[in-house]
């Protein structure tokens, strides 16, 4: 099957989304799909989704002095951001994973209740997105996001009494799993603007309880 207008990462990004989403299915006991299935479903999923989907007009972009820089070789850097949706009193967690030619290896979005601050969101942003680079066995990673605070929290310990006190003690524990690891700050960063269609598939799922469902039955 081809898919017309498709960008190979797009197709990625969707695959890696029903592996995930398998995975899921898979710590809670339910039936999941064989994995040689998974290529097909993610280009059939892909296809459904760009005939169905209209995107929203955006604003005209503005200039920024913020430029995205490849990691060293064999390095990848990992991106995160959080987003909160005051209306549905949800927040998102989003990451991209990219290596040092500055190609996206792995990336993901999650939703959440939302926490008590936009901080605490940031900072579980970030616990993700290592998490999720440990899942997938990256051991040269730098962290990147936008968060000064989520950035100061983890390098320093200015904020080990405050109420995410204890998700920055995690994210330090979790660091200890990495071989080589670092953290900085990128001005400007969006999960959404970095990879709008695998968070709009995200958005889609949560509000359908997935197509890949629907695929699968």
């Amino acid at each position: 099957m081809c898919l017309k207008k498709s960008l190979p990462s797009d197709l990625f990004a969707m695959l890696a989304y029903l592996i995930w989403h398998r995975r899921n299915k898979l710590r809670l006991g339910e039936v999941v799909v064989d994995l040689k299935l998974l290529n097909s479903m993610a280009r059939d999923a892909l296809h459904e989704f760009q005939h169905a989907y209209t995107p929203p007009l955006q604003p005209l972009p503005t200039k920024s002095n913020t430029k995205w820089l490849p990691p060293p070789k064999e390095w990848v850097k990992e991106n995160f951001d959080g987003a909160v949706f005051q209306g549905r009193d949800e927040a998102g967690l989003g990451t991209i994973i990219r290596n040092d030619y500055g190609l996206i290896m792995a990336a993901l979005t999650q939703i959440i209740p939302l926490p008590a601050s936009v901080e605490i969101v940031e900072v579980l942003a970030a616990r993700r997105a290592l998490i999720f680079a440990k899942e997938l066995g990256f051991d040269h990673v730098i962290l990147e996001g936008d968060s000064e605070i989520a950035i100061r929290a983890m390098k320093f310990e200015d904020y080990s009494a405050a109420t995410f006190g204890h998700i920055i003690s995690y994210i330090k524990a979790l660091s200890s799993h990495f071989r080589f690891y670092s953290i900085k700050t990128l001005g400007a960063f969006s999960i959404e603007a970095e990879c709008p269609k695998i968070v709009a598939w995200s958005n889609r799922c949560r509000q359908k309880e997935i197509i890949a469902k629907t695929v699968l039955d």
